[in-house]
C-alpha cells in the first residue's frame, strides 16, 4: 500500500505486511514543508510497524529535510514507533547528528541544570568542560599540531606586551612594601642587608606569581569571559558547531595557551620589578650599594625556588582562562548575562588563585622545596 502525502516535496509510506518505509523523493529545496504531525495525520492507520526505515531518493535537499526528519521521529516516538535512520546519505546523517547533539546541549544547558538540579549537575558541567579541554589538548599533542583558532600574534600581545606596565607596576609597589616592612624589623637588630634576602624570595616564591594571576585574572580573564560571552549572545558559537568546528579547539585552546606562555615571562619580570621597588627603599635609608643589594638578592634565592614561583604562575595562567572562557561560553544569551559571566569569572578566578597558592604551600612543605 503506498500513501502520499500531496506537497511537492513527495513522503510516502510504504507498508509491506510488517515493514513500512518512507521514501523521500522530489526536490526539497522548493515548495513550503509542512509539519511532520500534518503527514503523519494523513498516514493515520497505516503505521503498522515499531520500526520503520527511511529511504531517501532526493533530487536536492538543504537543512528542511532535516528538520522534517527530527520533527517526524519526535512525532512517532510519542506513538511508540522508532525510526531507522541507517539508509540515509552520509551527509545527511552528519547534518542530523550535528543537530542531534546541538538539543542535547540546550537540555543540558548549565544554567537551566543549575537552577533545577543544583550543585550537582553544575558541577557535572564544569567536570565535563575540563573533560573536553583536556582531551582537545591531548589530541593536539598527539598530531603534533598547532591549533587552529583565532590570531596567536593578537593574543600574545593581549596577555604578554599590554599587561607588562600595570604588573610592572604593582610588582614594583610591592617590592617596596616588601622592602619597607623588613627594613623596619631587621634594622632593629643591625641586619639591613637581610632585607634582600626578604624581597627576592619573597617575590620569586609566592608574590610574583600571585600578583601576576590576580592581574591577569581581572583583565585578560574579563576580557576572555566578555568576548565569548557576546560571541554567544550572537549565535557565533552555535555557528561553528554547526558547521562540525569544536568551539573548544577553535576558541579555548588558542586562549588558554598564549596565556599559559606568557604568564610564566610577566612572572619573571614581576620578580625584578619587585626586586627593583625593595631596593629604591632600602638603599637611601641604608648604607648599602646597588651592587650588594643585587648580589645578595640572586644569592639567597635558589633556581629551585625560582622555577617553582614561575611554574605556578603558568598553572594559575591556565585556571584563570578555563575559568574565563566556559563563564563566556555558558552564559545566558543577554547583555546582563555578559555581565553577569565577567563578574563570576574574575572573582571565580582570584578564589581558584589563592585556593590553588595554598595547595601549592602545602606540597613545597611536603615535599621540601
Amino acid at each position: 500500500m503506498v500513501v502520499s502525502a500531496d506537497f511537492s516535496p513527495q513522503a510516502r509510506l510504504v507498508a509491506d505486511g510488517e515493514r513500512c518505509r518512507i521514501v523521500l523523493t522530489g526536490d526539497w529545496k522548493a515548495g513550503p514543508v509542512p509539519a511532520a504531525r500534518k503527514v503523519l495525520r494523513e498516514w493515520e492507520g497505516s503505521l503498522s510497524a515499531d520500526a520503520i526505515t527511511v529511504e531517501i531518493s532526493v533530487d536536492a535537499w538543504d537543512s528542511r529535510l532535516a528538520a522534517f526528519l527530527l520533527q517526524l521521529k519526535e512525532a512517532l516516538a510519542e506513538k511508540g514507533t522508532s525510526l531507522n535512520f541507517s539508509q540515509l546519505p552520509k551527509n545527511l546523517s552528519k547534518l542530523l547528528q550535528l543537530a542531534k547533539r546541538g538539543q542535547a546541549k540546550a537540555i543540558a544547558d548549565p544554567d537551566l541544570d543549575r537552577e533545577q538540579f543544583g550543585f550537582t549537575s553544575a558541577l557535572r558541567d564544569r567536570l565535563a568542560f575540563i573533560g573536553e579541554l583536556a582531551l582537545e589538548i591531548g589530541q593536539l599533542f598527539r598530531r603534533k599540531l598547532i591549533p587552529y583558532g583565532v590570531g596567536y600574534g593578537a593574543l600574545f600581545r593581549q596577555c604578554g606586551v599590554e599587561s607588562l606596565p600595570i604588573i610592572a607596576l604593582i610588582s614594583f609597589l610591592t617590592g617596596t612594601i616588601l622592602g619597607f616592612i623588613g627594613a623596619v624589623q631587621l634594622a632593629a637588630f643591625g641586619a639591613t642587608i637581610y632585607v634582600a634576602n626578604l624581597v627576592a624570595i619573597a617575590m620569586a616564591r609566592e608574590m610574583a606569581s600571585i600578583m601576576t594571576g590576580i592581574v591577569l585574572t581581572g583583565r585578560i580573564g574579563a576580557t576572555f569571559s566578555a568576548t565569548l560571552g557576546s560571541m554567544r549572545t550572537g549565535g557565533e558559537i552555535d555557528a561553528l558547531a554547526t558547521f562540525g568546528l569544536s568551539p573548544v579547539a577553535f576558541l579555548v585552546i588558542p586562549r588558554v595557551l598564549a596565556l599559559a606562555l606568557m604568564a610564566p615571562l610577566l612572572c619573571i619580570f614581576s620578580v625584578f620589578a619587585g626586586i627593583a621597588g625593595g631596593m629604591a627603599v632600602v638603599l637611601p635609608m641604608f648604607q648599602i650599594s646597588a651592587t650588594q643589594y643585587i648580589n645578595q638578592s640572586f644569592s639567597s634565592v635558589e633556581l629551585g625556588t625560582f622555577c617553582f614561583g614561575v611554574g605556578k604562575s603558568a598553572f594559575f595562567a591556565i585556571l584563570i582562562a578555563a575559568i574565563a572562557c566556559r563563564s563566556g561560553m555558558v552564559c545566558e544569551r543577554s547583555a546582563v548575562g555578559v555581565g553577569q559571566a565577567t563578574t563570576r569569572s574574575v572573582v571565580a578566578g582570584i578564589t581558584a588563585i589563592i585556593v590553588a597558592d595554598a595547595i601549592f604551600a602545602v606540597l613545597a612543605e611536603r615535599l621540601h622545596i
